[in-house]
């Protein structure tokens, strides 16, 4: 049975944990890695928003809900792109 509810994906990073995790934590680096300009920080249970600034899709506003937070070991979200 498979579920489509979620985008799951495993890759190997040589970069310490720690870095590799502020980089996907950390709105502002998120941001950049993704392209869009969050306005304020991930938390547990909260949405946050931001632009996209992708040429061409600046109107649009990314909505992302922090689901869960495992330090250095889980961080699960939620996105609505528009």
């Amino acid at each position: 049975m498979t579920s489509t509810d979620r985008i799951e994906k495993k890759i190997l990073l040589r970069a310490p944990i720690g870095r590799t995790w502020r980089a996907l934590t950390d709105a502002g680096e998120f941001g950049t890695w993704f392209r869009v300009k969050l306005e304020g920080n991930f938390e547990v249970g909260r949405a946050i928003r931001g632009k996209l600034t992708v040429p061409g899709y600046e109107h649009l506003t990314l909505e992302v809900t922090v689901e869960r937070m495992d330090p250095e070991k889980l961080f699960s979200y939620r996105w609505h792109p528009y």
